[in-house]
């Protein structure tokens, strides 16, 4: 078979939504962005100003966002992982 590179190509790109590079990166990030969305929360409750809860909002947002993108990643993981792994033998008793 011809191995050939074609110059033009480059490699392919991460998908637009993967806001992390690993797993353990998006879960992370995504504790905290939640964290801090909560704490925003606490905020408006005292002083209920619109503000105050649309960056509790947008902090919620992103931390679901990371966390998405982690548990994608992780299955992305799994389902290659299963993919590598020989089947196991079949017995015909």
């Amino acid at each position: 078979m011809i191995n050939a590179k074609i110059s033009y190509m480059k490699p392919a790109k991460n998908p637009w939504w993967q806001t992390a590079k690993t797993p353990k990166q998006g879960f992370i990030r995504g504790g905290v962005w939640l964290f801090l969305a909560v704490g925003w929360m606490v905020v408006a409750v005292g002083d209920p100003t619109p503000l105050r809860w649309v960056f509790a909002t947008l902090w919620a947002v992103v931390g679901v966002g990371y966390l998405v993108s982690a548990v994608l990643l992780r299955r992305r993981q799994h389902a290659t992982q299963d993919r590598a792994r020989p089947e196991a033998a079949v017995r015909a008793d």
